[in-house]
C-alpha cells in the first residue's frame, strides 16, 4: 500500500498533538492537586464527587445550626442557673423570717432584700440572648416575655409572650428544640392549695386553715377533679358519740370518720377545722382550684407580707409556708428545664462529634477519587515527554525521506 506524503505528515502531526494533550492535561492536574479535570475523564467518579461535595456542604450547614443551638442552650443554662441561685437565696430568707425572735425591724431589712431578688427574679424572666431577642418570649421574641402592672387587682407579673418554641435541625434525622418559652419554665408553677369553707348547716362556727402543706398538697393533688367540680366539695357532719363524718359531696362517698370535740381544733390532711356545733350540723369545705403563681409574683406576695406590720403571728406563718410552696415549685421547673437543657446539649455534641466524623470519612472518598497521585502522575509525564519527543524526532526523520535527497 502507497502511503502518500500528507498521510505521513497527518499521521506524525496527530502524534505529536496527541503526546502534547497529554501533557499539558498532567501538568494541569499537578498544577491543581485534581486528575478529574472534567466529568468526560470519569463519569461515573465525577458523580460521586458531586454527591460526596453535596453532603459535605450539607454536614457544613449541620454543624453551623449545632454551633447556634449550643450557645443558644448556654445562655439559657445561664440565665437558670442566675434564676436558682437567686430562688435559693430567697428561700433561705424567708426560713430566717420565720425565726420567733425577728422584730419588725428585722423584717424590713429581709423585705428589701427580697425585694431586690424580685426585680433580679424579673429581669431573668426577661433575659435577652446575644442577638438581643427575648429569650423566654416564644416566637415574639421583640417584646419582653413578661409585663408588671402595679395597679393590677390580680397577679401583677404576668406572661405576655407566646408558647412557642424554636426547633433546629442538626442532622438528616434530628432536631433539637433550640428554646423554650416562658409559659412553661416560669407562669406554669403551682402556687400554694387551699381550701375553703363553702357552706354551713346548723354549726355554730367553722374554719379551715392548712397547717401541713406536704400532706394537704397530696390530699389535693391526688383528689381535686378538674373535669367534675362537685366532686371538690366535702361534708363534715357531727356524729354522736364525739366524732364526725367526711362525706363527698359529688360521689355521695364516705371518706373517713375522725374523733370531734367541739370547738376544738381537729386536723385531717394536713388541714386544721374548728368547728361549733352539736349533732346533725354539716360544714361544708371546697377544695379551691389550684392556682399558678410565677416567681417573681410569688417573691412580691412575700416582700408585701414582710412589709404588712399588721401580719403577725399564725397569719404569718401561712403567708410564709405559701412562699415557700411557691418558691419550692418555681426551683422544681426550674430545674427540670435545665435537666432539659443538659440532655439537649449532650444530644448535640454526640451529633456535632458524629457530623464530624462523617466529614473526615466524605472528604477522604472523594479525595480518592479526585485528587491526583503526584508519584504516579510526574511518572507518567515523564513518559509522555518521552514519547513526545520521540514523536517529533520521528516526525522529523520520516519528512526528511524524498527522491530528491538521493539525486
Amino acid at each position: 500500500m502507497r502511503i502518500s506524503t500528507s498521510q505521513l505528515y497527518d499521521r506524525g502531526l496527530n502524534s505529536i498533538m496527541t503526546g502534547q494533550s497529554g501533557m499539558s492535561d498532567l501538568q494541569q492536574q499537578l498544577s491543581n492537586g485534581k486528575k478529574l479535570q472534567t466529568a468526560e475523564d470519569d463519569p461515573v467518579g465525577a458523580t460521586q464527587v458531586i454527591r460526596l461535595t453535596e453532603e459535605l456542604d450539607q454536614i457544613t450547614q449541620y454543624n453551623r445550626n449545632n454551633t447556634m443551638l449550643q450557645s443558644r442552650l448556654e445562655e439559657q443554662e445561664a440565665v437558670l442557673t442566675s434564676m436558682t441561685s437567686a430562688l435559693t437565696r430567697a428561700r433561705t430568707l424567708m426560713i430566717q423570717s420565720g425565726n420567733g425572735i425577728y422584730a419588725v425591724e428585722d423584717r424590713q431589712a429581709l423585705a428589701s432584700e427580697i425585694g431586690l431578688i424580685r426585680d433580679q427574679a424579673f429581669d431573668l424572666m426577661n433575659a435577652r440572648n446575644a442577638s438581643g431577642e427575648y429569650i423566654f418570649a416564644g416566637y415574639q421574641t421583640e417584646s419582653a416575655a413578661f409585663d408588671y402592672n402595679a395597679s393590677a387587682t390580680g397577679n401583677k407579673y404576668t406572661f405576655v409572650g407566646d408558647q412557642g418554641t424554636n426547633n433546629t435541625a442538626i442532622s438528616p434525622t434530628v432536631t433539637l428544640q433550640s428554646s423554650s418559652s416562658g409559659q412553661t419554665v416560669f407562669e406554669n408553677v403551682f402556687a400554694a392549695r387551699e381550701a375553703s369553707i363553702s357552706s354551713t348547716v346548723g354549726a355554730t362556727s367553722a374554719s379551715v386553715s392548712i397547717t401541713q402543706d406536704a400532706a394537704f398538697e397530696r390530699f389535693h393533688s391526688d383528689n381535686y377533679d378538674a373535669v367534675t367540680t362537685a366532686n371538690n366539695e366535702y361534708q363534715w357532719t357531727i356524729l354522736a358519740g364525739n366524732q364526725i363524718q367526711l362525706t363527698n359531696v359529688g360521689t355521695g362517698a364516705t371518706v373517713d370518720t375522725v374523733s370531734f370535740s367541739s370547738g376544738s381544733a381537729f386536723t385531717y390532711k394536713g388541714m386544721e377545722f374548728t368547728i361549733e356545733g352539736a349533732a346533725g350540723d354539716t360544714v361544708n369545705f371546697t377544695l379551691d382550684p389550684p392556682e399558678k403563681k410565677n416567681v417573681a409574683e410569688t417573691l412580691n406576695d412575700f416582700y408585701l407580707a414582710l412589709t404588712n406590720t399588721d401580719l403577725v403571728g399564725v397569719d404569718f406563718g401561712e403567708s410564709l409556708d405559701k412562699a415557700l410552696i411557691g418558691i419550692d415549685n418555681g426551683m422544681r421547673a426550674v430545674e427540670t428545664e435545665m435537666a432539659s437543657i443538659g440532655g439537649r446539649g449532650n444530644v448535640a455534641q454526640s451529633v456535632y462529634e458524629g457530623n464530624l466524623d462523617m466529614e473526615i470519612v466524605h472528604k477522604t472518598a472523594r479525595s480518592n477519587i479526585e485528587d491526583v497521585d503526584y508519584a504516579e502522575a510526574v511518572s507518567e509525564l515523564s513518559k509522555q515527554e518521552t514519547a513526545l519527543q520521540a514523536a517529533q524526532t520521528t516526525f522529523g526523520m520520516v519528512t526528511k525521506m524524498s527522491l530528491f535527497d538521493y539525486i
